[in-house]
C-alpha cells in the first residue's frame, strides 16, 4: 500500500495480483491514515479503531466496535473509489 496525494486529495494505492486500486486515504470513522493500516487480500484495516474497507468497492465489510460507535455517536461509512489506468508504467487516476 502506498498513499499518495492527487490535486489535494489523499489516496491509498494497493496492489494485488498485478491490479492497482485507489480509495480514499482517510478513513471515514476518526480520519485514520489507512496507508499505515493492514492489507488482507482485497481488505484494508485502518490503524485507529480496525474499521475494514473493501479496495474494489470502498465498501465498509467490518465496522468499528459497538462500544465505539456508541461512545463517539458515529460509525465508518463506505470511501469513495478511483478509476486506475496504467501507461507506459505510470499510475494514471480519475480523480
Amino acid at each position: 500500500m502506498l498513499g499518495v496525494a492527487v490535486g489535494g486529495t489523499a489516496i491509498l494505492l494497493s496492489k494485488i495480483g498485478g491490479k492497482i486500486y485507489a480509495m480514499d486515504a482517510v478513513c471515514s470513522h476518526m480520519s485514520g491514515y489507512l496507508p499505515r493500516g493492514e492489507l488482507r487480500d482485497h481488505t484494508v484495516v485502518c490503524p485507529v479503531h480496525k474499521a475494514q474497507y473493501d479496495i474494489e468497492t470502498g465498501k465498509v465489510l467490518k465496522n468499528v466496535p459497538a462500544l465505539m460507535k456508541l461512545l463517539m455517536h458515529k460509525e465508518a461509512t463506505d470511501v469513495k473509489t478511483y478509476e486506475v489506468k496504467v501507461v507506459d508504467n505510470a499510475v494514471l487516476l480519475k480523480v
